[in-house]
């Protein structure tokens, strides 16, 4: 399988470079390109690892992605360990699938009677939680892939109570480990630091050939001033304190603008950034 996909991979790369193609027949070939690398790339993955990208998904509540993953590793190595476990996980994300369909059909019927919150909301994505009856709010610009660098910020709700509000930070490199102690925000002059409250709130591991560290924590009314002071910047820069090395980046006006869609989504919701 991987022989020949490689083998096509090829004749779409010199049929391209061998003669001027459509606009169109291009994106087509490139789309083809795209899916041809994704299956030679699958075809490296040992068990152990598509199960841990299906958990991974699973984690982030992103179920279709955790299933399709699920059913290649049954499909493809139905006699292993990790088939067995993946049949058991399969059922609950297809009971998770389910589940988030009828809880998003309740929520857009709320949307549909109340117009301020229609027009909050229609910037967010939304993923119900099943096991702990959450839905969870994020912009739709906002990306939960641990091998990008962000910082966004997002909602959780449970019904019948108000919203809280959390703070997600990601910082992947293939070059070096930071080991971040200390997280320093900047917005047009003010400065702001995160530190851990617990043990272990600086996360770190290894994933997709580079080093993930990450940092994730709810809100506490004390930090909404930083939010909105970073939302509403000319100038704002994220500093990632590490053991030896500091890294630092200018948040970018897109994080800025989900930003302040998720704090208008949160008002919406019931909650007070007072």
């Amino acid at each position: 399988m991987m022989k020949k996909a490689t083998l096509i991979l090829y004749s779409c790369i010199f049929i391209f470079f061998s003669c001027g193609v459509p606009q169109e027949e291009y994106d087509k070939l490139k789309k083809e390109n795209e899916s041809l690398k994704q299956e030679i790339a699958d075809c490296q993955l040992t068990p152990v690892q598509i199960l841990e990208q299906a958990n991974e998904y699973n984690d982030n509540l992103e179920y279709e992605k955790s299933k399709s993953r699920l059913i290649a590793l049954i499909e493809k190595y139905p006699k292993s360990t990790e088939a067995r476990k993946a049949k058991r996980l399969l059922k609950k994300v297809e009971k998770e699938i389910e589940e988030t369909k009828k809880a998003l059909e309740r929520d857009k019927l709320t949307e549909n009677n109340n117009e301020n919150f229609k027009k909050a909301i229609s910037k967010m994505k939304k993923k119900y939680d099943v096991s702990n009856s959450v839905t969870w709010y994020s912009d739709k610009s906002s990306t939960l892939s641990g091998t990008k660098n962000f910082l966004h910020t997002y909602i959780g709700k449970k019904e019948k109570r108000k919203p809280w509000m959390g703070i997600s930070v990601n910082h992947f490199s293939k070059e070096e480990w930071l080991f971040i102690k200390q997280i320093v925000i900047t917005a047009d002059g003010k400065t702001y630091t995160i530190e851990e409250e617990n043990p272990g709130e600086f996360k770190a591991s290894e994933t997709e050939g580079g080093m993930r560290e990450w940092f994730d924590r709810v809100l506490k009314e004390k930090d909404f001033e930083m939010i909105k002071q970073v939302a509403e910047s000319k100038s704002a820069k994220l500093q990632l304190i590490g053991k030896t090395t500091t890294k630092e980046r200018t948040i970018s006006l897109a994080e800025k603008k989900a930003i302040k869609n998720v704090l208008n989504a949160f008002e919406a919701l019931g909650g007070s950034l007072k």
